[in-house]
């Protein structure tokens, strides 16, 4: 009588290549978080530019001034918030509304490293764009889509968690124009669009 072999997996083979995968997991895990995190704050940076977008589209749509309010979170001061409201402050309702929330992901910060350059690297001349602190500020829209302030302004983000990431910049122009920048943790800048 013949006896017949099962074939398969050993348990010493099975170990060893759980153990191979752990090592390769451990090894690429902080090459995924901060993908990840660079991910989210870039993320955060889309995420300002559109609000900035929408309310620029918004004055236009309804042909009068529409503000795009940036100021902390009631519930969270730590966050952010940016809706769109009008020439009183009360904030638009209905569809067109919109309003988004800027977390630990990605937050306004009062500047950030290498800006000084940004300037130049964006060919601003000798403009000085000004940046929107993390305490909040207003963002005015005329009938046109241009600002009424006629100043370049800058929206600098950070994700205070992970430094690794580096910066984002979200840069509106006068005329209503966005441009998104991004740097490394040591402030070398490239624009993104």
């Amino acid at each position: 009588m013949k006896t017949r072999r099962v074939s398969g997996f050993s348990l010493t083979e099975l170990v060893v290549a759980m153990a191979v995968a752990m090592v390769l997991m451990a090894v690429s895990m902080p090459y995924f978080m901060r993908a990840y995190h660079s991910y989210q704050l870039s993320n955060a940076a889309t995420q300002m530019a559109d609000i900035l977008r929408l309310t620029r589209y918004e004055a236009i749509r309804r042909n009068r001034t529409v503000n795009c309010l940036i100021r902390p979170d009631a519930a969270n001061p730590g966050m952010t918030d940016a809706l769109m409201t009008d020439v009183n402050g009360n904030p638009l309702t209905g569809v067109a509304s919109r309003m988004i929330l800027l977390g630990p992901s990605g937050n306004l910060v009062g500047t950030v490293t290498g800006a000084s350059a940004l300037p130049a690297l964006a060919a601003l001349g000798a403009t000085t764009p000004t940046a929107v602190p993390p305490t909040g500020g207003t963002v005015p829209f005329d009938a046109r889509g241009a600002l009424t302030t006629g100043n370049v302004t800058v929206f600098y983000l950070k994700a205070p968690g992970s430094p690794e990431s580096g910066s984002r910049a979200v840069l509106l122009m006068p005329a209503g124009s966005i441009q998104i920048w991004s740097a490394d943790s040591s402030g070398a800048w490239w624009q993104v669009r």
